[in-house]
């Protein structure tokens, strides 16, 4: 008997006292109204299975919500992160959703969430279906592969449903409560200049303290400084909306506005009714967050909204002249330039790391000539660990490899789906005949419920024939529901030839997309690799995003503990 087996018999057999300890696990990718209770009807359901089976218990720390969080990535998800250690340290039996889907909507994920549970003997049940996931059993592995295929793409349909949402927007020039700014607020109820119910106004309460802002500015000489000041001396605050932490309540807080709000405003377009909307693009990743960047500026949409002027036109340039006379009088440099070490714009900024101590290895060269980029640490003299550096192009070639093994793994892993997807398909259309059999097996029960109900009709019978009869029509009707149930799981199924063309192209698209890998850039890097170790042996440990560690052995020369470099011969060289 299996772990799944095991676990099954101790939840369904009143006779056997041994307790099934159970982890929850709930969430809902938004905190709107509409779905404020989702999560609390999750637990709710969990508690309710577990009131019928007496052996089932549910402790308070094993219970993890994440609201809000969306199943695009496990990352970002710190419930999630403690369920997952509650499975490694095997402190639980069984885990509990309301739906696959609550866990996770990538195949990636759902491979790596599998083999945990394995490794670990820790069941899954889904409420959806009253269904405890055995995969020791071939059937639920596919089954289970399938599920996650859809929930998958059910994500990449609701990322594409959201762009074209945006470029509705864009196209409408529609403008959002994301628009506003301070001396602006949103009145859902006003027909926009684009025909949309909701649109911006002018706030009739804090417009005029925008005024007075641009007019101190620019008529009596004062600074974001000297204005802070004065505000807050007047006791002048502005609505900020907030959301509670605990609660996920919002509220309104009003607030002092800042030096650095204050100077933001002072050069914004929207106080003379230019709003720029889609200043921002995502780019849909499968198993991680979107990735979101800032468009150059001339792919900006202007929205003209002459009626949504705040400042005169003239006043507004009076005090862009002013800022440039008051800006310094030497060139800045480039903004690229100045957040270089602040960003991490290097290939491995920010993912090499000591073991020992947790320093970080920063950017630096080998020679005086800048051609040999390498990761050092400076001030290590209190740390054991003897590695001191290592060369950026060792790092890039160990990381290549270990990417091209993880991408191999990944494209046999869609290459078997694949295979699993069109036998699944296959099958699910060609069981039709034990589909025609159980529903005569089904007339045949519901023939006999009928003949007997009959006899029972007629009279002239004795209590003690009664009393069988019943008995007999009471297991009929049973075994009568739970056929019917049968019928309708093996009918619902039944997957139609346009399934498996639309599942396959997808899976080939992936597959292709994944085998396309050739060179290695800064973007690969934060979206595959999560942290880079260098421990004393000489060994490099790559730690993936998706859980997976790579160790490989470092071909380069290490540091010694003096800065000097130890060649593989033993000998020293000459230092850097």
């Amino acid at each position: 008997m299996n772990y799944v087996e095991d676990v099954k018999n101790r939840i369904f057999d009143d006779t056997i006292s041994s307790p099934v300890r159970a982890g929850v696990y709930a969430r809902v990718s938004t905190r709107n109204e509409s779905q404020k209770d989702s999560c609390d009807n999750q637990i709710k359901s969990a508690y309710d299975f577990v009131s019928e089976h007496k052996n089932v218990i549910i402790q308070t720390p094993y219970v993890f919500v994440d609201n809000g969080k969306s199943g695009k990535s496990i990352t970002g998800r710190p419930e999630y992160a403690k369920l997952m250690d509650a499975i490694e340290n095997e402190e639980i039996d069984i885990i509990i959703v309301k739906t696959c889907s609550r866990l996770f909507r990538s195949t990636i994920d759902a491979q790596v969430f599998v083999q945990k549970l394995q490794i670990h003997q820790v069941c899954l049940l889904t409420l959806e279906d009253y269904k405890i996931w055995n995969f020791d059993d071939q059937n639920d592995v596919m089954m289970f592969a399938i599920k996650s295929v859809f929930d998958a793409s059910l994500s990449k349909t609701q990322s594409n449903a959201g762009k074209k949402a945006q470029e509705r927007r864009v196209k409408d020039k529609q403008l959002y409560p994301k628009d506003l700014v301070e001396g602006f607020m949103y009145d859902p109820n006003k027909i926009s200049t684009s025909g949309h119910k909701g649109d911006v106004v002018i706030n009739p309460k804090t417009s005029p303290v925008i005024v007075r802002i641009f007019e101190e500015y620019v008529y009596h000489s004062a600074t974001p400084a000297s204005i802070y000041k004065m505000l807050k001396k007047e006791g002048i605050t502005f609505p900020h909306n907030r959301r509670d932490d605990e609660t996920k309540e919002s509220y309104t807080e009003n607030r002092f506005l800042s030096e650095h709000t204050i100077s933001n405003i002072l050069h914004n377009d929207k106080y003379i009714g230019k709003f720029y909307i889609d200043q921002r693009e995502s780019r849909f990743i499968a198993g991680q967050e979107s990735i979101r960047s800032v468009r150059p500026k001339e792919e900006w949409t202007l929205v003209d909204r002459p009626d949504l002027q705040i400042i005169d036109t003239e006043v507004f340039e009076l005090a862009q002249r002013i800022r440039e006379t008051r800006n310094h009088i030497y060139d800045k440099s480039d903004k690229i330039v100045v957040q270089n070490r602040y960003q991490g714009t290097h290939m491995f900024a920010g993912k090499v790391f000591c073991p020992l101590c947790g320093k970080s290895y920063q950017f630096g060269y080998a020679d005086r000539k800048n051609t040999i980029p390498v990761y050092k640490i400076k001030k290590h003299s209190d740390c054991f660990n003897p590695i001191r550096r290592i060369e950026e192009n060792d790092l890039v070639e160990i990381t290549k490899q270990a990417l091209r093994q993880i991408m191999e793994q990944q494209s046999d892993a869609l290459n078997r789906l694949e295979s699993v997807l069109a036998a699944t398909v296959n099958a699910s259309q060609n069981n039709g005949d034990e589909i025609e059999t159980l529903k005569k097996q089904l007339a045949s029960k519901e023939s006999q419920i009928n003949n007997l109900m009959d006899t029972i009709a007629s009279g002239g019978l004795n209590d003690s024939a009664k009393t069988k009869i019943n008995n007999k029509l009471n297991n009929l009707t049973e075994e009568f529901d739970k056929l019917s149930k049968v019928i309708c799981e093996k009918e619902s199924l039944r997957l139609d030839d346009s399934y498996i063309t639309d599942s396959l192209t997808n899976i080939k698209k992936a597959i292709e997309e994944l085998r396309k890998f050739t060179s290695m850039d800064r973007e690969r890097i934060l979206n595959y690799v999560e942290r880079i170790e260098l421990p004393p042996n000489g060994d490099i440990e790559i730690l993936l995003k998706s859980g997976q560690v790579i160790i490989a052995k470092q071909h380069n020369d290490v540091s010694s503990p003096n800065g000097n470099t130890v060649g593989k011969n033993g000998k020293q060289d000459a230092p850097y």
